[in-house]
């Protein structure tokens, strides 16, 4: 299942709470070992980069995933998503 799926799903379900951080979205991904379908876990770089590929802000990309998420920097200079 596609990362931005499983994050999706697991705002849906109240497991990670919105608006999230990066460091936060890391930690529930290793709280709940969240890892590629072929079991390797993702590296730092990927999520950052899903997130940003995800993001509504960043339109139009020539990247294919779908913008889904809004994004805004905290008062401690930090992005927050959100669906």
């Amino acid at each position: 299942m596609p990362l931005i799926k499983q994050i999706y799903e697991a705002v849906e379900a109240g497991h990670l709470i919105q608006p999230f951080t990066t460091q936060d979205l890391k930690d529930w991904m290793k709280k709940m070992n969240i890892v590629k379908d072929e079991g390797c876990e993702y590296a730092p770089s990927s999520i950052d980069a899903i997130l940003s590929n995800s993001n509504k802000k960043n339109a139009p990309t020539s990247n294919l995933n779908i913008k889904i998420l809004q994004s805004r920097r905290n008062e401690g200079g930090k992005n927050e998503y959100w669906f």
